[in-house]
């Protein structure tokens, strides 16, 4: 049903006064598996010039590339807890393949930052590095200024004109009645954004669209893993607070107990809570074991190399004092020679590059 891609990026606000809520990673891990949908909602004529017998490629080496190129005037790097952008290699039916730059700003930045032009730069140094055409399309989660979200970058100086347009979609806003009634799973993704923003700050509004859109969820016939990533996702978004004096959240927990033991439901809240500390746990004695064996495995590597370079080392070295040795033990050779046949001194030592005194030393040792 839908196309798959490989992805991951974190927001900033506290989670129950703890955990930093993490609404970048719900974009990123959505678009990424269901980016083929999002294209049929959002570009239904490029989507209809997929080759679906070809895999969607997602340039993440490409992208981090213009990393270095996209730092704020001040010299800081982009702060990335408010955007998602995915570059993806989409393969069409005329045997050609689209590259599409897609831009989510997760959280309005009420202007402190220019979008368009940030847009502009991003397809100009892809075009320039890969000289192709970018497609670009531009998700906002949340209002931004109508400046910043226009959808078009405008300069103009001394005769010069720029003029870059894109299209903008703005997850807040939309048929609610229409996006329950799709079957496309980016529809209801956009219809749990576009709730998060009318429930903000209302728990008990949260608390009725996350079970409305539960049941919409039990009704289609998506696979299981699409179900439990849309469920993750709604959740994650819609945010209900988790604490202790949270009637809401207490509720909508045994709502998916009760799901789940009805057969419907795919993981439960506190399954997901142990399967991401186990993975925590994992990562961190994977972590521990990489330094140790790591460890281990330089040292003896470090060993064997020591061992190697030694030798050659030991042989380099030798040749070489070896030379030096033997071109001074020819030169004292020569000077002994040159006494026994009565030439001066002064004129041995010119003709070996030896020290008078040596010479003098040298006559006193044959004398003797």
């Amino acid at each position: 049903m839908s196309k798959k891609g490989r992805n991951h990026s974190a927001n900033t606000e506290e989670k129950g006064g703890s955990e930093p809520r993490r609404d970048d990673l719900l974009w990123k891990d959505l678009l990424s598996r269901f980016f083929v949908p999002m294209l049929h909602s959002l570009l239904p004529e490029l989507a209809r010039d997929i080759d679906d017998k070809r895999d969607v490629v997602f340039l993440d080496k490409e992208l981090r590339r213009l990393a270095r190129f996209t730092r704020r005037p001040e010299g800081g790097e982009p702060d990335e807890n408010r955007f998602v952008d995915l570059l993806a290699d989409v393969p069409l039916r005329s045997g050609e393949n689209a590259w599409i730059l897609l831009h989510v700003e997760v959280q309005g930045r009420g202007g402190n930052e220019d979008f368009p032009l940030r847009m502009h730069r991003y397809r100009g140094l892809l075009e320039g590095r890969y000289r192709r055409p970018v497609i670009a399309l531009a998700l906002l989660i949340e209002p931004l200024s109508k400046a910043q979200s226009s959808g078009a970058y405008r300069w103009e100086g001394y005769g010069t004109r720029v003029s870059y347009e894109f299209p903008v979609f703005r997850i807040y806003e939309g048929d609610e009645e229409a996006l329950m009634a799709s079957d496309n799973p980016f529809d209801l993704a956009h219809l749990a954004g576009l709730r998060a923003w009318k429930s903000r700050g209302c728990e008990a509004r949260k608390l009725d669209y996350l079970k409305e859109m539960l049941g919409l969820l039990d009704k289609r016939g998506w696979s299981h893993d699409e179900k439990a990533q849309l469920l993750t996702f709604m959740e994650g978004v819609i945010h209900l607070t988790e604490d202790g004096s949270s009637r809401e959240y207490e509720e909508w927990e045994n709502t998916l107990e009760q799901a789940k033991e009805a057969g419907r439901m795919y993981v439960s809240i506190m399954e997901r809570k142990g399967i991401e500390k186990g993975i925590q746990l994992g990562e961190a004695r994977g972590i521990q074991l990489g330094r140790t064996e790591g460890i281990q495995l330089g040292e003896a590597r470090g060993i064997q190399l020591g061992r190697t370079e030694g030798i050659q080392l030991g042989r380099t070295e030798g040749i070489q004092l070896g030379r030096t040795e033997g071109i001074q033990l020819g030169r004292i050779e020569t000077a002994r020679n040159l006494l026994r046949m009565g030439l001066g001194l002064t004129k041995i030592a010119e003709a070996t590059g030896l020290p008078l005194e040596e010479i003098q030393a040298l006559k006193k040792t044959e004398q003797v």
